[in-house]
C-alpha cells in the first residue's frame, strides 16, 4: 500500500526538541503515514558540523520508541554536495510506491530561489510549509506568486479571509505544488544549543536526556567541532 511520507531534511547539528515537535505536529496535522529524517552528509553551506555518524546517534537516541519517525541515510550515498533535488530524485527511485511530500519553513520558501534548483523542487516532491515568526497563508501566497506564473490557490475554510487560514494549497496547472500549514512552534535553533553547551550551560527541555549525556560524554570531541 502507498505511503505518505513527510521528508524532514537538516544539518541536525543537534536534533532537538523543536525538531522533533516540528514533525510530530506535522505528521499528526496532515495525516501522514510516516516521517523520514534526512541528515544532511555534505551540507552545501554550513560549516562546524559534527561528524555524520555523530549527529545520527544523537537522531537516534531522541527518537527511540517512536516508530512513526525514521531515520533515512540516503544523502551518505549520494556523490557530491547534499542539494535537495538530487536527493529527493534518489528518494523517489528508491521509493516508487510512496508519496513524499518535503518540509521546509517558510524563511527557506522565501529563498527558494538560493537552493539549487529550488523553484523546480515541487515537481519532483510538493512542498509543505511551515508558518514561522507570525508569518501567514497571505505571506505564503505571496512568495508562490513570485516564483510560478498562473498559481492558485485553495483553501480549507471558504469563510475566513487569506491572513486568518491555518492550511492552504498552491497548485500550479491543477498540479500540487506545496502547502502552507501553521501548528505551535517551538523557538528553538541549534545555533542557541551549540552555544549553551560549550558554556556548560543547562540543556533540559531542549534536548532529549539521553542526547546530553552522550555530548557531555564525548565533550573533548564535541568541542572541537562547536568551539
Amino acid at each position: 500500500m502507498s505511503k505518505r511520507i513527510g521528508i524532514m531534511g537538516g544539518a541536525f547539528n543537534p536534533f532537538h526538541t523543536g525538531h522533533l515537535r516540528h514533525a510530530i505536529e506535522i505528521k499528526e496535522e496532515l495525516f501522514l503515514d510516516e516521517i523520514q529524517l534526512v541528515p544532511s552528509y555534505n551540507h552545501p553551506h554550513k560549516e562546524g558540523l559534527l561528524p555524520y555518524d555523530i549527529r545520527i546517534t544523537c537522531i537516534e537516541k531522541s527518537i527511540e520508541h517512536l516508530d512513526f519517525i525514521k531515520i533515512n541515510t540516503i544523502e551518505e550515498h549520494i556523490i557530491g554536495k547534499s542539494y535537495t533535488d538530487s536527493m529527493l530524485t534518489q528518494w523517489k527511485k528508491d521509493n516508487p510506491n510512496d508519496f513524499p511530500y518535503f518540509l521546509m519553513g517558510i524563511e527557506d520558501f522565501a529563498v527558494l530561489p538560493t537552493w539549487h534548483c529550488g523553484t523546480k523542487l515541487p515537481l519532483i516532491s510538493p512542498l509543505i510549509i511551515v508558518s514561522r515568526n507570525g508569518k501567514t497563508a497571505e505571506d505564503f501566497y505571496q512568495i508562490a506568486q513570485s516564483y510560478w506564473d498562473n498559481c492558485t490557490i485553495k483553501v480549507n475554510n471558504l469563510n475566513l479571509p487569506l491572513i486568518n487560514q491555518k492550511k492552504a494549497q498552491v497548485f500550479v496547472n491543477n498540479q500540487e505544488y506545496c502547502q502552507f500549514i501553521q501548528i505551535p512552534n517551538l523557538e528553538i535553533t541549534a545555533t542557541h544549543i551549540r552555544e549553551l553547551w560549550i558554556k556548560q550551560k543547562n540543556l533540559q527541555g531542549l534536548l532529549n536526556p539521553n542526547v546530553i549525556h552522550f555530548l557531555d560524554k564525548n565533550y573533548a570531541l564535541i568541542q572541537k567541532y562547536w568551539q
